[in-house]
């Protein structure tokens, strides 16, 4: 009897240890990305999801990488309009109409510039010859020098049709009165014609001896923009308009008072010194002289050389600092006569000369407008330069 109690125990807890052994697991631990995976088998086992640290890992790097390229896209804007700015020359141009309802300007020859103003439907525009940069040719407006796709622009206005209503008059109109309407309105455009055509330059009181006139006007202290018009005399002594095109002066805009290294232009009356270029004389009357790789302009306010032209291998050692002449903004320009005293420290090497874009205290046109000007000016003529705010030409 005891015997057969211990066997059935025995036979119990064999049966138990084998069923064990056979029992799958209760709990399968996986990923949401694997439950499209599970066999016949798996779906019958409880499932609890867990977090793939894998993919937690993935989303911090992808955020990580776009911190990078937002900050590499900043990076390249600005150095696009670095040498965007320095290499950049246009020298022709032709007038455009704009031929959609609004068309941003921007700073540089692509979207991903700043907008720099608005153009609107029909408006007259100077813009670059040809193609430009990708499509993105360089305009000017009267404040404004900037770029546009070419695809909006066309070489005539929109044509909009308009309906003419014809209107029947009940009043007969004898001929004597229809003469005597004619005479009056002959007469008035001839008084209209005799009178002079006002123009900035007809406001100043300073230039009677003077018989040309470069005026360079800004909205105000602060701008870098420019309107660039040159004038001169008529046989009755009037004030005629040869140019009127936009430019730019200093990068913090005109100072009364300049001072070296203030990237301002200076305002004031100048004289007009001597002209320049790196490639021979454009066909001035001005005195012309020749940039070579060996031109430096003195810049230190300690030397006694202070802003003076000079050459570097025979003046080196006679001061710290000097500006090299041979760049490309001085492929051609003229020296305006500021500072010939050369007070230390009031400021050196402003010159008109070719430019893009601000200065650092010159002034600048276009190439072709340069030379223009250059071809233009006469010594004979007695010629100046005004630089001011618009608001303050009557001190002149």
């Amino acid at each position: 009897m005891i015997s057969l109690t211990i066997m059935c125990v025995f036979s119990f807890l064999l049966t138990f240890l084998l069923n064990e052994q056979n029992t799958p697991e209760q709990i399968k631990k996986i990923s949401p990305n694997e439950t499209n995976e599970l066999t016949e088998h798996d779906k019958e086992i409880p499932i609890l999801l867990v977090k793939s640290p894998q993919k937690e890992t993935e989303k911090t790097k992808t955020s990580g990488d776009e911190a990078n390229s937002i900050q590499n896209k900043k990076e390249k804007e600005t150095e696009l309009i670095a040498v965007y700015d320095e290499k950049y020359n246009v020298n022709d141009y032709q007038e455009k109409y704009v031929h959609v309802e609004s068309l941003n300007m921007r700073v540089g020859p692509g979207t991903e510039y700043e907008v720099a103003g608005v153009l609107v439907e029909n408006q007259k525009i100077t813009a670059e010859i040809g193609n430009g940069q990708e499509g993105w040719v360089q305009v000017k407006t009267n404040d404004t020098i900037a770029y546009v796709n070419n695809s909006y622009l066309k070489d005539n206005p929109i044509k909009k049709e308009t309906q003419t209503v014809a209107k029947k008059s009940t009043k007969t109109t004898t001929n004597k009165e229809k003469e005597t309407k004619k005479e009056t309105k002959t007469n008035k455009k001839e008084k209209q014609e005799s009178k002079p055509v006002s123009n900035d330059a007809m406001k100043l009181s300073t230039v009677g001896q003077n018989n040309q006139l470069i005026l360079v006007t800004s909205a105000g202290y602060n701008s870098i923009h420019a309107k660039i018009q040159t004038f001169e005399r008529d046989s009755n002594g009037n004030w005629k308009r040869v140019l009127n095109t936009s430019g730019y002066i200093g990068k913090n805009g005109f100072s009364g008072n300049k001072t070296e290294g203030d990237g301002k232009s200076p305002t004031g009356k100048y004289t007009i010194g001597t002209s320049f270029g790196r490639s021979g004389n454009p066909g001035t009357k001005l005195p012309f002289r020749a940039i070579s790789s060996d031109d430096v302009w003195v810049d230190d306010p300690n030397s006694s050389l202070y802003n003076t032209w000079q050459s570097k291998a025979e003046t080196e050692g006679q001061w710290n600092s000097a500006e090299n002449m041979d760049i490309s903004a001085y492929t051609y320009g003229f020296v305006i006569n500021y500072n010939t005293n050369k007070t230390p420290g009031k400021g050196s090497a402003i010159f008109f000369h070719v430019a893009n874009n601000y200065t650092l205290g010159c002034t600048g046109v276009s190439q072709s407008n340069m030379v223009n000007i250059l071809k233009w000016i006469d010594p004979s003529k007695n010629p100046v330069i005004i630089q001011t705010p618009e608001s303050e030409l009557g001190n002149y």
